[in-house]
């Protein structure tokens, strides 16, 4: 089945690959989804669901490169339905941003 999906808003942030977190709304479920993170390398653009960092004793947990290390809170099925969330969250925030 295939849903509906909206960009209600964006927050701007580039650092990497990001360039920021959008808001989004699945319409047929009535569910909204916030710090959709959004990437981008060369050409290449994908999502990542939002995540939540990894806390042990207080402290942030760091992958061996010192970046922060994530959770995840949403996790598709497989690859083809986590492709098809980020092609439609990208059409959605394309429609969205001003130009």
């Amino acid at each position: 089945m295939k849903h509906s999906i909206d960009c209600i808003g964006f927050k701007l942030l580039r650092k990497g690959t990001l360039v920021g977190f959008a808001d989004i709304v699945v319409r047929e479920l009535k569910l909204t989804i916030r710090d959709v993170a959004l990437h981008r390398k060369g050409e290449s653009r994908w999502v990542s669901p939002p995540g939540r960092p990894w806390i042990k004793d207080g402290e942030l947990i760091h992958e061996p490169d010192g970046r922060i290390k994530y959770a995840k809170i949403l996790e598709f099925e497989t690859s083809e339905v986590q492709q098809a969330f980020s092609a439609a969250v990208l059409d959605a925030y394309d429609i969205y941003r001003p130009p």
